[in-house]
């Protein structure tokens, strides 16, 4: 594209046909005269094309197609799986099952310490493990214990585990 200065050029660059002016007239008036003569548009639609164009529209989309649909799972199978897998479990637990019976001396200090720290007893819980001959409110009223004896026994037996076993 060739770029030329403005103030060079001597035609504006707009043309007009010629004898545009002296026929413009004529043109308009020709095609007003044919629009007044041609009633019809050109396009043509059947008759009661509106009346049946809902119902073709929806028999159409109503036409509803069997889908044959595919499980991810068999569910007989899947019963078949989970029975057999029971069956498996129950079987471990009849024939491996270890049958050692807990006895307290089996039990280890530390567990009996955490149950001790841990749960929230009464004095009514301990007191029903402890006998008669234990609760002898004799033994709590006559013995005389010093805060000093006491703290001194605390601290030379710090081991609690031997606290809790005696």
């Amino acid at each position: 594209m060739k770029h030329k200065k403005l103030d060079t050029l001597k035609t504006s660059g707009f043309e007009v046909p010629k004898n545009y002016f002296s026929q413009v007239e004529k043109d308009i008036l020709s095609e007003a005269y044919l629009k007044d003569k041609v009633n019809v548009p050109g396009f043509g639609i059947p008759e009661s094309y509106f009346e049946t164009l809902e119902s073709n529209i929806l028999s159409t989309i109503e036409q509803e197609y069997k889908v044959k649909v595919i499980p991810l799972f068999n569910w007989k199978n899947v019963m078949y799986v989970s029975a057999i897998a029971a069956c498996l479990v129950l079987m471990f637990n009849v024939f491996y099952n270890a049958s050692e019976t807990i006895t307290f001396d089996s039990l280890e200090t530390a567990s009996i310490e955490n149950y001790l720290e841990q749960e929230d007893y009464t004095s009514y819980e301990l007191a029903s493990l402890l006998t008669e001959d234990e609760l002898n409110i004799n033994n709590f009223t006559d013995t005389e214990i010093s805060e000093e004896s006491l703290e001194d026994y605390l601290l030379d037996q710090s081991n609690i585990e031997d606290l809790i076993l005696q």
